[in-house]
C-alpha cells in the first residue's frame, strides 16, 4: 500500500462525502489506515517538490445541529476535529475555540450582543481560508430556500376514535404501552404490523383464544374488512393523516392521471392534465418514524387507485386480476385459412392479428418528422386540433403517390394504417427501416411472451415491403387523420424525437431508432397493464368484444396526445441525461452511449411491475374460541414504499427500480419511506413535495428530508422556468430539433444575480408559481401540534448555534424571548459567511 501511494504521484486527492472516512483523518499511532491517508495527502513530487493538494467535500460533514437525545453524534466534536484536518495547526484551531467560546458569551449576554457580529465576521475570515459552504437560502431574496408550507387539515372522525377504543383494548388486554403514537400515525394495525411487540402479543394471545367472540379481533372499526376490499367498496381511511393525503391526490385529479403533467406543453387539449390542480401536482415524498406506515400507505392509497379506475366494472379484487381487460396490444397470430390469403402477407400456416400493435413500437423517422408538435408556424401553444390538421395535411402531401394507384372501390384494407409508415421510411430512410427489420432490430425489444410473435409481425411487415404498396387495398378515408394522431402521440415517434433531441444525434440514426423502440416496447407493456388499461379507455364499459380491444391502439394514441407525452418526454429525457452523468457530448460513440442508457432508465421506470405487501386478516375458528390470521396480500403501484418489494407473482422489484419509477413522470406518484431514504438519496426529478408523516426529533432532519426534492434541475426549477421563460421561447419558435429544455436553461443563465453561489438556475429559480412543498399533518390538539412551532423556531436559529457545544440549549436560549421574525432577523445578521468568492475574483 505504500509503494502504491509512492507510485501515484497524485496531484490532487478528492474525498466526496469525507465524513465517512473521518477515522483515517484523525491522527493515531496505531492506526494504519489513517498512516496510509497522511502519506497519501502529505505526498510530495520527489522531483519538482509539487505537494499534493486536497479537496474534502460534502454537503453534512459534520451534523450540523444535535439534541441531548443524540448521543452517537457530536457536532462541537466532528466540527473541531475536521478543522484539526484541515489546518494542521494545533495553536490555529485553539485560537478557533477560543473565538467560539467568545461568540457563545456574547449571544448569552444582553451587554454585549452588539460584539457578536464583528466575531462572526473573524470566524468566517479565519474559516474561509480552509472552507467555503454555499447554501440554496442566500440564493431568494427572503432566504426561505423557495419553502412553502401549505396548510394541510386534518380531520378527526368518528370511526377514527372508534379504531383507537379497539386498539387501546387491545394493547391493554396483552399488557403492551398506550399505543396513541401508532395510531396517530397508521389505521388497520393489526393487520399491517410486522415484527411489532404488540403485534406479537395480540398473535400470541389470539392463539391462546384470550379474545372472546364479540370482542378483539372480531369485524368492526380498527380491523379491515377484507370482503370490502374483496369487492372494490370505499375503504374508510380510520386515519387522519391518511384522509388527507386521500384527498390530497384526489383534489390534483391524481388518480386519473397517467404521468406528471409537463412543465412546459405544446398545444392545449383541454383534458384532465391540463386542469389547474392537475398542472400544479407534483409526487409526493413521505417520511415517517414508524416501519409500518409505508406499507399501510402503499397498499391502502393503491387500493384506493385501483378501485377508482374500475369503478363501475363486475371485478373481485383477487379474481384474474391480469385478465381484467388487460394485454389488448399483444403481437397475436392465429391459424391461417385459404380465404384470409392476401398479396403482401408473410408465408406460412398463421397469419399474424393485430399489427396495429406493432406500430406503437415502429419509430418512424418520417412521422417523428412531420409529426412534431414543437414544429409550430407561430410559436404559440395551439389547440390540439390545429396540429393535428397541419400534421395530416404534410402526411397527405407525403402519401399521395403511394394511395395513386390504389384501388377506390370495394372494402377497406386496414393494413395501410400500419403499411403507409414503412413504405414511407423505405423510401426516405432505407437504412434505418432495414436495420430495424432485420434479425435482431426490433424483435430485440419483445418480450418472453410475445417474443415469437413479434418475431412473426416483423416478417409480415418485410413481407408488405417486398410487395410494395400496390399489394394493399382500397385506403380508409381517415387514413391521414390517423397517421398524424400517430406522428404526434405515438410513443416510438415521442421516444425518437426526445432521445434524437437531447443525444444530438440524427433522427434517423440507428442507435437512435433502436432505443426509441425500445421506449415503444416498454409503453406496449406499460399501456397493457390492467389499472393502465381502465384509465386509458375512461368511462366506457368493460369491452372484452373484439372492437373494443381492436380500437385500443387508437385509445393510447390519443391518451397520449392528451397528456402532451412528446413534451413528457422532451422534460423526462433531458434531467435524466443530466442525471446518468452526460453533461457533456464531445462525440458520436458518447452520443450512442447517452442514447442507450437515457432508453434504458425511461423503459426500466415504465416497466416497474406491480408488487404486493402481506396483510392479515383474523379469522375464527369453527370452535369460535381461536384466532387464525389468514395471509392476504395488496397490491401496489400507485403508491409504493421505500426498499426491496415482493413481485405480485413472485419475485422481488430492487430499491434501485423504485427509485428509478419514483425519478420518472410515471407511476408510481407516491413513495413512503422511513429514515432510511432521508440523506444521499435523490427524489427530485419529478417530485417537489415533501411529507412530514411523523416530525422528527431534529430541525435538520426536515431540511435533509427536503433536501431530497431540492436539488439540481429539480421539478420546482423547471415549472418554475418553464412558466417565466417558455412563452419568450415559444414566440421565437423552438429550434428544428433542438433540445427544448438546453434552449430555456441558456435562457434561464442570464437572469441569474451578481451573488447567487452558483445557484441560479439550475438549483434555486425562485421566480415563478412553483416551491418546495412541506406538508405537515398533524392531528388536531396532539403533541404534534405544540411541538411543530417550536421545530419551525429551532430550525430558524440552529445556524446560530453552529461550532458550540449544548447547541439545543443555546438555541432554546435564543428563542425564548423572541419572536419567529426577531429570531429569523438575528440569524441573517449573524451569519458566519463561508461562501466562495465569485468565479471572477482573484484570491490573494
Amino acid at each position: 500500500a505504500r509503494v502504491g501511494i509512492a507510485k501515484l504521484r497524485p496531484d490532487l486527492v478528492i474525498l466526496d462525502e469525507f465524513q465517512r472516512y473521518k477515522d483515517i483523518l484523525q491522527a493515531h499511532p496505531r492506526n494504519f489506515a489513517g498512516d496510509l491517508a497522511k502519506r497519501l495527502l502529505n505526498h510530495s513530487d520527489p522531483e519538482t517538490g509539487r505537494a499534493t493538494r486536497t479537496l474534502l467535500l460534502s454537503a453534512t460533514p459534520y451534523r450540523m445541529y444535535t439534541t441531548g437525545d443524540e448521543v452517537s453524534d457530536n457536532h462541537y466534536e466532528d466540527f473541531f476535529d475536521t478543522c484539526s484536518f484541515l489546518f494542521d495547526d494545533p495553536a490555529r484551531v485553539d485560537r478557533l475555540r477560543d473565538k467560539f467560546r467568545d461568540l457563545r458569551l456574547a449571544l448569552t449576554s444582553p451587554e454585549s450582543l452588539a460584539s457578536a457580529e464583528g466575531i462572526c465576521h473573524d470566524i468566517g475570515t479565519e474559516l474561509s481560508g480552509v472552507m467555503a459552504r454555499t447554501e440554496r437560502l442566500s440564493a431568494t431574496p427572503d432566504r426561505d430556500g423557495m419553502l412553502h408550507e401549505p396548510e394541510t387539515p386534518v380531520e378527526l372522525k368518528l370511526l377514527d376514535l372508534r379504531a383507537y377504543r379497539r386498539l387501546g383494548n387491545l394493547a391493554e388486554a396483552v399488557g403492551h404501552h398506550e399505543p396513541t403514537e401508532y395510531w396517530k400515525s397508521a389505521p388497520y394495525l393489526v393487520n399491517f404490523m410486522e415484527r411489532y411487540k404488540l403485534k406479537e402479543e395480540i398473535i400470541r394471545s389470539a392463539a391462546d383464544g384470550r379474545f372472546t367472540e364479540g370482542e378483539g379481533l372480531d369485524p368492526g372499526p380498527g380491523l379491515l374488512n377484507w370482503e370490502e376490499v374483496e369487492e372494490y367498496e370505499d375503504v374508510d381511511p380510520q386515519n387522519g393523516r391518511l384522509r388527507w393525503l386521500v384527498g390530497d391526490l384526489e383534489r390534483h385529479h391524481a388518480f386519473e392521471l397517467l404521468w406528471i403533467p409537463p412543465s412546459m406543453r405544446y398545444y392545449d387539449t383541454g383534458s384532465v392534465y391540463e386542469t389547474p390542480e392537475a398542472i400544479r401536482f407534483t409526487k409526493r415524498l413521505i417520511f415517517s418514524g414508524w416501519r409500518v406506515v409505508p406499507k399501510v400507505v402503499s397498499s391502502l392509497v393503491s387500493f384506493e387507485a385501483e378501485r377508482r379506475a374500475f369503478a363501475g366494472r363486475n371485478h373481485d379484487y383477487t379474481a384474474e386480476y391480469r385478465r381484467r381487460g388487460s394485454q389488448r396490444l399483444t403481437f397475436g397470430t392465429a391459424e391461417r385459412t385459404a380465404s384470409q390469403a392476401r398479396r403482401g402477407e408473410a408465408a406460412g400456416a398463421r397469419r399474424v392479428t393485430g399489427m396495429t400493435t406493432f406500430l406503437l413500437i415502429w419509430p418512424s423517422p418520417s412521422l417523428a418528422e412531420w409529426g412534431d408538435p414543437r414544429r409550430t408556424p407561430r410559436g404559440t401553444v395551439r389547440p390540439v386540433s390545429e396540429v393535428l390538421t397541419d400534421v395530416a395535411a404534410r402526411i397527405s402531401d407525403a402519401i399521395e403517390p403511394l394511395i395513386r394507384g390504389a384501388p377506390t372501390e370495394g372494402l377497406v384494407d386496414q393494413r395501410w394504417y400500419w403499411a403507409a409508415p414503412l413504405h414511407l421510411d423505405q423510401k426516405a430512410h432505407p437504412s434505418t427501416t432495414d436495420h430495424l427489420l432485420a434479425q435482431g432490430g426490433l424483435t430485440h425489444w419483445g418480450d418472453d411472451e410475445s417474443d415469437s410473435g413479434l418475431g412473426a409481425h416483423v416478417a409480415e411487415a418485410r413481407a408488405m415491403l417486398a410487395h410494395g404498396p400496390k399489394a394493399l387495398g382500397r385506403p380508409p378515408d381517415d387514413l391521414h387523420e390517423v397517421l398524424a394522431e400517430l406522428a404526434v402521440g405515438g410513443p416510438a415517434q415521442c421516444a425518437l424525437r426526445a432521445i434524437s433531441s437531447v443525444t444530438e444525434l440524427p433522427i434517423a440514426d440507428s442507435l437512435a431508432v433502436s432505443n426509441a423502440a425500445r421506449v415503444g416496447a416498454a409503453f406496449r407493456r406499460f399501456f397493457n397493464a390492467p389499472e393502465v388499461t381502465a384509465l386509458t379507455v375512461g368511462g366506457r364499459s368493460e369491452e372484452s368484444d373484439v372492437e373494443g380491444v381492436g380500437r385500443y391502439w387508437r385509445d393510447v394514441l390519443r391518451h397520449s396526445i392528451d397528456g402532451n407525452l412528446q413534451a413528457v418526454l422532451d422534460e423526462h429525457t433531458h434531467v435524466v441525461r443530466d442525471w446518468l452523468g452526460y453533461m457533456r457530448l464531445k462525440d458520436d460513440d458518447r452520443r450512442r452511449q447517452a442514447a442507450e442508457d437515457i432508453a434504458q432508465n425511461v423503459a426500466d421506470a415504465l416497466d416497474l411491475r406491480t408488487s404486493s405487501l402481506r396483510v392479515d386478516i383474523p379469522s375464527r375458528e369453527q370452535d369460535g374460541h381461536h384466532l387464525d390470521l389468514d395471509a392476504r396480500r395488496m397490491r401496489t403501484r400507485f403508491a409504493v414504499a421505500f426498499g426491496n418489494q415482493a413481485l405480485d407473482d413472485g419475485g422481488e422489484v430492487r430499491i434501485e427500480s423504485v427509485s428509478r419509477a419514483f425519478n420518472s413522470p410515471f407511476w408510481p406518484f407516491v413513495l413512503a419511506s422511513t429514515s432510511i431514504g432521508q440523506e444521499g438519496l435523490d427524489f427530485h426529478l419529478w417530485c417537489h413535495a415533501v411529507v412530514h408523516w411523523n416530525l422528527p426529533t431534529n430541525p435538520v432532519d426536515l431540511e435533509q428530508r427536503e433536501g431530497r426534492v431540492h436539488r439540481y434541475k429539480g421539478h420546482a426549477i423547471r415549472r418554475n422556468i418553464a412558466a417565466t421563460l417558455a412563452p419568450d421561447l415559444l414566440e421565437s419558435s423552438l429550434a428544428a430539433g433542438a433540445d427544448p429544455w438546453g434552449q430555456l436553461f441558456t435562457m434561464a443563465v442570464p437572469t441569474k444575480p451578481e451573488a447567487d453561489g452558483g445557484m441560479v438556475p439550475y438549483w434555486v429559480f425562485h421566480t415563478g408559481p412553483a416551491r418546495i412543498e412541506r406538508h405537515v399533518p398533524v392531528m388536531p390538539f396532539s403533541r404534534d401540534a405544540a411541538v411543530l412551532p417550536r421545530l419551525r423556531k429551532s430550525l430558524a436559529a440552529y445556524r446560530l448555534a453552529f461550532g458550540q457545544p449544548r447547541q439545543e440549549e443555546l438555541v432554546e436560549f435564543l428563542g425564548a424571548d423572541r419572536s419567529d421574525d426577531d429570531l429569523l432577523r438575528l440569524a441573517s445578521r449573524l451569519r458566519i459567511e463561508l461562501s466562495p468568492p465569485d468565479s471572477d475574483h482573484t484570491p490573494n
